[in-house]
């Protein structure tokens, strides 16, 4: 049986150290070139323990590969000052202390930390996320040039969508979020991603629309349209079977 390992690793961020969770397969199951899987959800247990979350860094250990995670912004053990959930990006947002941003740095931090312990070098990192884990996935894809690939599932890809922006959805600002925004950056890369024919949650057509819009340009610039794998699924509402996690993470395994 293949026995593997969970260790706790710190990296300090201006003023605050952000702890940062690694699963690890036993030495003897390395692969002899191993990859690294970025797994991003609320907090740091939900996406490395949690069915069906957990499904993308399992298939990464089977492999031989490593996983890692950490709570994001406002969520898990990092709720203060400005609460918890989406409720907490939005006033952080508001208090100009932007969450989205914030992810980034921690997550270019957290990679860097990495390649210096040797769990991954900069052409074997990939991202995956569901729902708000998803946005952070694909924004930090289209920031961090070390991270080759991408599978988001149910993501939220447009904050004026979600009820918790409503009050502030006519901004510019919130509209500056979306992903759309991020295409030039996001094109050349392969990514999966998937969603529910009626997810109102998080909209269901602006996904659509993304993924139309990333296909449009990778043609454009001569890049293949089979970059960007897309399942418009009949899941229920806002939720993603186990069957789509377990394509993802071949989708990512296999690139």
């Amino acid at each position: 049986m293949n026995k593997e390992q969970l260790s706790e690793h710190q990296v300090q961020i201006g003023d605050e150290t952000l702890n940062y969770m690694l699963r690890r397969p036993e030495s003897r199951h390395i692969h002899a070139d191993p990859q690294l899987l970025i797994t991003i959800g609320a907090d740091w247990k939900t996406h490395l323990w949690t069915v069906p979350y957990r499904a993308t860094a399992d298939g990464y250990l089977a492999n031989g590969h490593y996983a890692l995670t950490f709570d994001i912004p406002c969520h898990g053990e990092r709720t203060g000052p400005y609460g918890e959930g989406i409720d907490g990006f939005r006033d952080a947002w508001l208090a100009g202390d932007d969450p989205f941003e914030r992810f980034v740095r921690e997550a270019m931090a957290v990679i860097d930390d990495c390649i210096r312990l040797g769990f991954a070098r900069p052409s074997n990192i990939a991202v995956c996320g569901a729902s708000r884990g998803a946005y952070m996935a694909l924004r930090l894809l289209a920031a961090d040039p070390r991270i080759v690939r991408a599978a988001a599932f149910a993501p939220v890809t447009d904050w004026r969508i979600l009820r918790e922006f409503g009050p502030i959805r006519d901004s510019e600002d919130v509209e500056a979020l979306k992903l759309h925004r991020d295409i030039e950056r996001l094109a050349g890369k392969p990514i999966f991603m998937s969603i529910g024919n009626r997810d109102e949650r998080v909209g269901t057509w602006s996904c659509c629309k993304l993924y139309t819009d990333l296909v449009e340009y990778n043609v454009k610039y001569g890049y293949p349209e089979s970059l960007v794998e897309f399942y418009c699924t009949d899941d229920p509402d806002h939720t993603m079977g186990s069957h789509w996690y377990d394509l993802g993470t071949k989708f990512l395994l296999q690139r």
